[in-house]
């Protein structure tokens, strides 16, 4: 009887220790939480710029993006990109697909208008690819492209932020 109800509680409890041995194996993988980024190649020195991904249990991720364009230390243009993405994995790749684009003009004293229409859909239309590299628990490298130029890549280092 006793051999019994071990048999008949194993079978209870298998299904959540398979559930918890895959979360585990899939674990190294977790992006889940707040990644502050930064290129890792600056191929213009008049540009700043940092991202943070804020990765969702729900398969979204919030972005905000920041940028900056100076010229003789004076700014030509700043912005924030607020985009919320579909997070998926497609082969071996993670892929991030917008689902919506808010943005905030910062400084844009030559009024260039870098959002008009097309800008806009552009903006939507388009896909990221990337392959990251975890480095320890708060720290990575995503390797990372456009689905419209996909031979060309770039790299962000990234750090794992604090909850508060």
């Amino acid at each position: 009887m006793q051999f019994k109800q071990k048999v008949s509680m194993l079978g209870l409890l298998l299904p959540f220790m398979l559930i918890s041995s895959s979360a585990i194996a899939s674990s190294q993988f977790s992006f889940n939480g707040k990644w502050q980024c930064e290129p890792t190649e600056v191929t213009d020195s008049n540009e700043e710029s940092w991202v943070v991904y804020d990765f969702r249990d729900d398969g979204t991720v919030m972005s905000e993006e920041w940028v900056r364009y100076q010229s003789e230390r004076k700014t030509q243009l700043e912005f924030k990109l607020f985009i919320d993405y579909r997070f998926e994995l497609k082969g071996d790749d993670y892929v991030l697909k917008p689902l919506e684009l808010t943005r905030e003009i910062i400084s844009d004293p030559h009024n260039l208008d870098p959002f008009n229409y097309d800008q806009r859909r552009d903006l939507t239309g388009y896909r990221i690819f990337f392959k990251p590299t975890l480095k320890g628990d708060e720290k990575a490298q995503f390797d990372m492209w456009y689905h419209i130029t996909p031979e060309d890549h770039f790299s962000m280092q990234c750090e794992k932020q604090k909850r508060a």
